[in-house]
């Protein structure tokens, strides 16, 4: 029994019809969907289904659509032909004196309107999808701007829609039929063309001519194959006026190097060949082709986002969590060449540990470092220092711990990999106790720290080393202090709200939970711990009452970036070390960084003699003890506010000042977007 347009592919029922043949190419295409069943009765069902919306489909495309070459075609044309346009036009420029960085900020702005006039038509604009894929793709703030004002400008100009003699010039030449949807699609084509020359800007502006380097090459072959001229050495009688030039000798070209022989086909990047598929006749039959490999597959980023988003919805991940796995999937598919997770195996895993270990220390700071390949990262990371380069041993293993949680997510999902069992073993071996990795500050330390000019007065209010009158009540204030007499971690402490800080008991205290804003490493790091009376003393709760009356949620507004996955503690790190580098010139040198305030605080206390519990309490520490941890609850406030003040005061010079916010977060200014110097 059959039925119409169904066949079985091992065990589960498919549906594949022709599509109407080409005129111009003669191809037979077709379309093949899974019905997803092993059911003949469902499979009945659901083709009726499909078949009829097909019927839809197909009488769009009886209407002779652009085929898939000329549309190739047509694009080449554009490009190459406006590609040569633009390099008139930068002579010209040039000659007149127009600054290059000017002219290429120009060209990429024209560039992405006429790519947006393409996809969204007349009325384009930039909204804020088009806003992140441009950051995404390197664009600076005010370059994004731009291009909003280029649409505009463009619109205005009636350069939209393009003109239509040029465009029914391009389907003449093509022998394209002027139907309406062609029309349409040929300027979509146009207007494709005309942004890929214009964003081909390195090309023109920063003297990256790859055409060029082909011509040399090509010219130099051709030189090497002509024939070598010898010169035969003739005896000259005397008297003779000159001798007689030589007969040229010619020597035979060899055959695989024979200028009759056609050089290999040079296939353009801008047009890769599509592999043909036969249709055959007799794809009615149910049993015809059971015996066809099944090479279809769910992309490896489609499966971790939809079970990443699934771990979301049941609460075990939050956004960030998902995004990073999201994000680990795409490097790993770059990496890759491809996103079929029925190709992954053991081998694979290792090699990309290998890699990551070449990458830059800061790769991921810049979006452009999640679009990029990943031959243009391992170049970048060879023009730097050698400390500079290789991803920490905490990143390499949270990376090795997401690639097993994308193994398994592919596995539940049926597309289980060749072997990946000994992803453990690519994980960074810690050494010795994680919690002595990083030496604690000392007292000294933390005295020469708070004795800067952030709390004693700046000239300027700014990380100068200069004396003045000036304090500020900002991050850079306040997160070493509260990092120091509360043992928080830097990101607890970047990310905390407003609405975080609560009087529980009589007594103000912090309630770490996670947000959007900051992540916690364990269970035990939520928890609710007394604000130091030193903090109290500096006048920390008359700041956050002031954030509040200015409007803010976070208690540190200035720390969002411009790009919304940075976290807040990666844009306060960059005036720490500033700050670090002032006060502790051998910081560096010994290995102490933020995490250090941490490990003065659980020392000290410890000195103190503060039992352990507690102070893993105070911590966010998981109690690993069945007594300590199972038996016992988590210690009250009044108890952790008497262990906290058993600390010493390395700030006890600090004298208090009347809060002072920035002016940016009293007026609520965005962050400006970092200037990256041009050297």
């Amino acid at each position: 029994m059959s039925v119409q347009y169904v066949f079985r592919r091992g065990a589960v029922y498919w549906w594949r019809r022709r599509l109407p043949v080409q005129p111009r190419t003669g191809c037979r295409l077709g379309i093949e969907v899974s019905l997803r069943t092993k059911s003949l009765h469902i499979a009945r069902s659901i083709a009726a289904e499909v078949t009829r919306a097909s019927e839809h489909l197909l009488h769009g495309m009886s209407q002779s659509m652009i085929s898939a070459d000329d549309a190739r075609r047509i694009l080449t044309k554009v490009a190459i032909t406006h590609s040569a346009k633009l390099d008139r036009v930068s002579a010209a420029e040039l000659s007149f004196g127009d600054s290059a960085k000017g002219a290429r900020i120009a060209d990429i702005a024209t560039g992405w309107a006429y790519r947006l006039f393409a996809a969204q038509g007349v009325d384009a604009s930039v909204g804020q999808i088009e806003q992140k894929e441009m950051s995404a793709a390197g664009l600076e703030a005010q370059t994004i701007t731009l291009v909003a004002q280029t649409i505009e400008t463009l619109r205005k100009q009636g350069a939209m829609p393009p003109n239509r003699k040029r465009i029914a010039g391009l389907m003449e030449e093509f022998n394209i039929p002027e139907t309406r949807v062609n029309v349409q699609q040929a300027e979509q084509l146009y207007l494709r063309g005309m942004a890929a020359a214009l964003l081909d800007a390195d090309r023109r502006w920063t003297g990256l001519r790859h055409d060029d380097d082909l011509l040399l090459q090509s010219g130099l072959l051709e030189e090497a194959r002509r024939p070598i001229a010898q010169t035969v050495p003739i005896d000259v009688p005397n008297g003779s006026a000159s001798p007689a030039p030589a007969a040229p000798i010619s020597v035979p070209v060899p055959a695989a190097e024979s200028p009759q022989t056609p050089p290999p086909p040079v296939i353009s990047p801008a047009a890769p060949v599509a592999a043909e598929v036969t249709i055959s006749d007799d794809a009615d039959d149910i049993d015809s082709f059971t015996d066809i490999e099944d090479e279809s597959y769910r992309s490896l980023i489609d499966i971790v986002a939809a079970a990443g988003e699934a771990k979301v919805t049941l609460g075990e991940w939050d956004s960030k969590t998902l995004k990073q796995h999201v994000q680990l999937a795409k490097l790993f598919k770059r990496f890759l060449g491809h996103d079929n997770p029925t190709r992954v195996g053991q081998q694979h895993l290792a090699q990309f540990r290998d890699v990551l270990l070449k990458f830059p220390k800061n790769y991921g700071k810049s979006p452009r470092d999640h679009v990029i390949s990943v031959s243009d990262i391992l170049a970048r990371a060879e023009k730097l220092p050698k400390a500079e380069v290789g991803l920490t041993k905490a990143t390499i293993n949270r990376h090795m711990n997401n690639m097993a949680n994308i193994a398994g997510m592919c596995q539940a999902y049926g597309y289980s990999w060749e072997s990946y069992d000994g992803i453990s073993k690519l994980r960074a071996k810690k050494s010795g106790d994680s919690e002595n990795e990083r030496p604690s500050f000392t007292t000294g330390d933390l005295e020469a720290l708070f004795s800067l000019p952030i709390w004693t007065g700046a000239a300027t209010g700014s990380i100068d080393g200069n004396p003045g009158g000036e304090i500020f009540h900002d991050a850079r204030y306040w997160v070493p202090l509260i990092g120091a007499y509360q043992g928080a971690r830097r990101e607890e402490i970047c990310g905390f709200r407003l609405d975080e800080i609560i009087d529980l008991e009589g007594i103000w205290g912090f309630k770490f939970i996670p947000s959007e804003g900051r992540r916690f490493k364990s269970k035990a790091a939520k928890r609710h711990i007394p604000i130091h009376p030193e903090l109290i003393r500096l006048g920390f709760l008359d700041y956050a009452d002031a954030l509040h009356k200015a409007g803010h949620l976070l208690l540190f507004p200035e720390l969002r970036a411009v790009a919304e996955a940075t976290p807040m503690g990666d844009v306060f790190n960059d005036d720490w070390q500033k700050m670090k580098e002032l006060a502790l010139p051998q910081a560096k040198e010994e290995g102490k960084v933020f995490h250090s305030f941490r490990h003065w605080c659980n020392n000290e206390m410890k000195q103190e003699g503060v039992g352990s519990e507690i102070r893993k309490d105070i911590l966010g520490h998981i109690n690993k003890d069945v007594n300590e941890g199972t038996y016992s609850q988590v210690a009250r406030l009044r108890l952790m506010k008497k262990s906290l003040m058993k600390l010493p005061r390395p700030s006890s010079g600090v004298k208090p000042a009347p809060v002072r916010l920035l002016p940016q977060v009293l007026a609520h200014t965005p962050r400006q977007t970092r200037k990256h110097s041009e050297g």
